[in-house]
């Protein structure tokens, strides 16, 4: 009877003890969890399965554009007086001073008294045609001389951009410089491009930080004329362009 008894006893201090045990675990596992609750100040995690790629917005979910490899190191400057050099010599104008810079062929596609539907009639053949990885448009000048709205002037230049890249080839804009008895519209136009080029991620040359003051004149030593640069001109905006486009 007393070992009955004894018996008794031990599986009933065993049920106690495996109680305590419990308790206790149940307590770990609790304030375990406690411990991993997220904190309401902490950043949002990514659900499994919902990471954001490479190369895409994470606010839409939106995949952003990869900018396209260079086909080749060449380089077209499409432009007018500006871009030709006047009316100093092609060999002192700044594509000719990039070239010489960057030790890469630059290929000078300027005239004289030319607008942006001029540019955009010749594109075929002074750009297209020579296959190059990308292309300077420098319009605007001759548009404001001839009095061409800002409408106007839009739609050559983004059918220009367009034609660039539908044939894979970079477009640079060169922003409108002032010239004398042009303000208006040299305002319009190169507001417009500077917000076309920002929307669009298209690199811009603006030389105007080169060769003109806060005024809007240019510089008397980077001109002979108050109009044109000089060769020092010339010289100083391939200097500027040679540092963006490297």
């Amino acid at each position: 009877m007393r070992i009955y008894r004894f018996q008794i006893r031990i599986i009933q201090i065993a049920v106690f003890l495996s109680v305590i045990i419990m308790a206790v675990a149940l307590v770990n596992v609790w304030q375990a969890g406690l411990e991993t609750q997220p904190v309401a100040n902490n950043p949002v995690q990514t659900p499994p399965g919902n990471e954001s790629s490479e190369g895409e917005n994470p606010a839409t979910g939106d995949s952003e554009p990869e900018e396209e490899p260079l086909t080749n190191s060449r380089i077209v400057c499409l432009g007018d007086s500006f871009t030709v050099g006047y009316p100093g010599k092609v060999e002192d104008s700044w594509p000719a001073y990039v070239a010489q810079a960057l030790e890469i062929e630059v290929l000078n596609a300027g005239r004289t008294y030319q607008n942006a539907e001029d540019l955009l009639a010749r594109f075929d053949a002074d750009v297209l045609a020579k296959d190059p990885g990308r292309v300077v448009i420098f319009a605007g000048v001759g548009d404001a001389l001839r009095g061409k709205s800002l409408e106007e002037f839009q739609k050559n230049v983004i059918a220009m951009v367009e034609k660039a890249q539908a044939n894979h080839i970079k477009p640079i804009l060169a922003l409108t410089l002032p010239f004398p008895g042009t303000e208006e519209l040299y305002k319009a136009y190169r507001e417009w491009q500077e917000a076309y080029a920002a929307e669009n991620k298209i690199t811009v040359l603006d030389f105007k930080t080169v060769l003109f003051d806060s005024e809007d004149k240019i510089l008397e030593r980077y001109s002979d004329d108050g109009k044109y640069p000089n060769k020092e001109g010339y010289k100083a905006m391939g200097e500027y362009a040679s540092m963006v486009l490297k």
